[in-house]
């Protein structure tokens, strides 16, 4: 049981169109100047074997793709898990798709797309990042670029993005980390929780869950929580314009009263309710 493997010259990165039915697919981008793909059917059963026998493994006008048209449902329905193991430049694009499984990524790739239909999605490194899965967590340790992730259940966290982040999870927490664009997050059923936003607009929405900002540099936070408490920290120096609600529950700001922000005087907009539930602002 042989894995079957095929070795590319990209001296420059490439882009990757990986499309398995079940299993896994691992990446691992560092710098080389090859790029090599090997599956390989761990349970070792007669149709995975099939399936990658008659996959084509190919370079197609510059894209290196691992695809099987003609027996894509079948390997979905039938085969066991299939393990897709790419070693590739720095900075590679990758599109990836899964029936179900997991992703994994290591080193720094460029754009990443990753759907599955079930499974955990970790990306250590990348440019922008569009990420899907069915049920399964979301991770993201670093991305120069946005993020949109979307999880039907599961967790989403997303420790550093160099521009906006869309978050979706119909059951499960997010975390972000340090964001530099704007963010806005959307839960059914979980926590929100945000490090530190550096000045892009933040929206954050949970039917049953905390929200807590820990600092908010600037421009418009608004959260909302149906059931769950609301907190934002203000670093020292930064004057607040509050617009709070809550219909079962306590306001607490430790912000001293003062007016209205100068012109080109730092300032951050809250926009915080409760339907049941504290709101807090504090100093960051």
């Amino acid at each position: 049981m042989n894995p079957r493997t095929h070795a590319f010259a990209t001296p420059t990165p490439p882009k990757l169109r990986i499309d398995i039915p079940r299993g896994r697919i691992t990446i691992a981008a560092s710098d080389t100047g090859e790029t090599e793909i090997s599956l390989f059917a761990p349970r070792g059963d007669a149709d995975a074997l099939a399936w990658i026998d008659q996959t084509e493994i190919a370079d197609i006008g510059g894209e290196i793709v691992v695809r099987n048209p003609v027996r894509r449902w079948f390997g979905l329905i039938h085969c066991g898990p299939i393990e897709a193991t790419i070693k590739t430049p720095i900075g590679a694009a990758a599109t990836l798709t899964m029936g179900a499984g997991k992703v994994e990524t290591t080193g720094v790739l460029g754009p990443v797309t990753a759907n599955t239909g079930a499974g955990n999605v970790r990306i250590e490194a990348c440019g922008e990042a569009r990420l899907r899965t069915g049920s399964g967590n979301v991770e993201v340790e670093r991305a120069s670029g946005g993020v949109d992730a979307k999880t039907g259940a599961g967790q989403v966290t997303i420790r550093a993005a160099g521009a906006d982040v869309r978050v979706t999870t119909g059951a499960g927490s997010a975390h972000l980390g340090e964001i530099a664009g704007a963010a806005r997050l959307t839960t059914g059923h979980g926590d929100i929780e945000i490090e530190h936003a550096g000045g892009g607009a933040v929206e954050a929405f949970t039917a049953a869950g905390n929200i807590e900002v820990m600092r908010a540099d600037r421009g418009l936070v608004r959260a909302k929580t149906v059931s769950g408490r609301v907190s934002v920290g203000v670093p020292a120096g930064v004057a607040a314009l509050l617009d709070i609600s809550t219909m079962s529950g306590r306001v607490r700001s430790d912000l001293a009263a003062s007016g209205p922000p100068g012109d080109g005087e730092p300032h951050v907009e809250l926009v915080l309710s409760t339907v049941s539930g504290n709101v807090n602002v504090a100093r960051a």
